[in-house]
């Protein structure tokens, strides 16, 4: 039976980019030996989206980024690594409430802590042989947060 094992989620910085993250969405895929889907191909299927929970007085806003790929199934453990490059913006689940004062500038109102987590799907044609979700990591990626 195939298993993803450790799905991790961590956004990092790029630098010269204060206005972009990376999504890094990292895990195991464990194939048994004399496993029926050894050979065959694998699609993955990476879903980052919003978790909320409940710390905030609205539903945070939707967020669906898909990372999607394929690997051969192998046996034993294969280490996965996908990515993508977003816009901080996009990250701010739980839109933070500011105003433009007078002369322009911010003042800020109220900051939301912001949760995202990654579901891993595999897929062997149309049938799903294996998922898996990250736990939440937590930051504040909006107007008012500092990562």
């Amino acid at each position: 039976m195939v298993t993803i094992v450790d799905p991790q989620l961590r956004v990092e910085t790029l630098d010269g980019h204060p206005g972009e993250r990376r999504l890094v969405v990292g895990y195991a895929i464990h194939v048994p030996p004399f496993d029926p889907d050894l050979g065959a191909i694998l699609r993955e299927d990476v879903l980052v989206a919003a978790s909320d929970e409940h710390d905030a007085p609205v539903a945070p806003k939707e967020l669906a980024v898909h990372l999607r790929d394929e690997v051969v199934a192998q046996p034993g453990a294969t280490l996965r690594t996908l990515t993508t490059d977003v816009h901080r913006a996009d990250l701010d689940v739980e839109q933070d409430w500011w105003r433009i004062n007078e002369g322009g500038g911010f003042d800020p109102i109220a900051e939301f802590a912001d949760h995202l987590v990654a579901t891993v799907t595999l897929r062997v044609g149309d049938l799903v042989v294996a998922t898996a979700t990250s736990p939440p990591i937590t930051g504040s990626w909006g107007a008012l947060g500092e990562d």
